[in-house]
This record gives C-alpha cells, structure tokens and sequence, in this order.
C-alpha cells in the first residue's frame, strides 16, 4: 500500500487505507465507489489478447478482460490454484469476476480448468458474443471458475 497516506485499521485481517485521492485501500487494491451523479468507476486496464491456444495467466484473469480475434479454435487453461494463490491476496470465498470477447470469425473460445481450478458451466465462449466469469477461492490453492 506505498500509495497509502494514512492506514486506517485491520478489517478481518486486511489492511485498509486511503490514498492520495481519498479512494479506499483494500489490501493494496483500490475499491469501486460511486461519484456524486451515481456512476460506479471502477480500474479497468487493457484487454488482454489470447489469440492461441494457451495457460491463461493469473494476471490475464485479474485484469478483467480477455479478447481473441483469431479464425481459429482457441482453448485456454486457467491458472492451477497455487498459481493464482500466489498472484494475489484472496481469502476464501473471495471472488472476482472476468470476461472473454470472442470475435473470431469461425470458432469458439474454450476455457478449460487445470489443478486446484475447476470450470462449472458452458465453458465455451461461441464466436461474435461474450462469456461472463466469476472465479472464487474455496480453499487454498483451490479455486472454482462459474459461467455467470
């Protein structure tokens, strides 16, 4: 929390802060709050692009947004649990929620789990439309990915 100006108190074992522009600080991370109008601004960096088949990275999926524009099938294999574990700070039952925009021309993006990641729900994103995803710690080391 280097970007922290005054640490407030422990919250459930978390550290909670504000910083310079008077947002809260969560464990180092900035949390969503509405403006005056009632608009919700949340930190959104670049999609991240995966037009081959590959490991998805714990830092793909924290990101928010996945993107493929490839014609051809895309499978991409969540992070092992101990792999996203160490990429964050999560507490069970801790959640977060990621999406894949699939505009290839001819196929589907596959999401497949791996060890200690499992996928519950249609897994596959089909070309020209998106799939909504809410990964959640239930252990350590183990995480559970729905299709929302």
């Amino acid at each position: 929390m280097a970007s922290t100006k005054k640490v407030l108190t422990s919250l459930h074992g978390r550290r909670v802060g504000i910083d310079a522009a008077g947002n809260l600080i969560i464990n180092g991370r900035t949390i969503p709050s509405q403006n005056d109008t009632g608009a919700l601004k949340i930190i959104q960096t670049a999609p991240n692009a995966v037009n081959a088949t590959a490991t998805l990275t714990a830092a793909q999926l924290l990101a928010g947004i996945i993107t493929s524009t490839t014609a051809a099938a895309v499978n991409g294999t969540l992070p092992t649990g101990t792999l996203l574990d160490a990429a964050d700070n999560l507490a069970i039952d801790d959640a977060f929620e990621w999406v894949v925009i699939n505009t290839g021309a001819a196929n589907a993006f596959t999401i497949a789990g791996d060890t200690g990641h499992t996928i519950v729900g249609n897994a596959a994103v089909a070309l020209s439309s998106s799939g909504r995803f809410l990964t959640r710690k239930t252990a350590t080391g183990t995480f559970i990915t729905y299709r929302i």
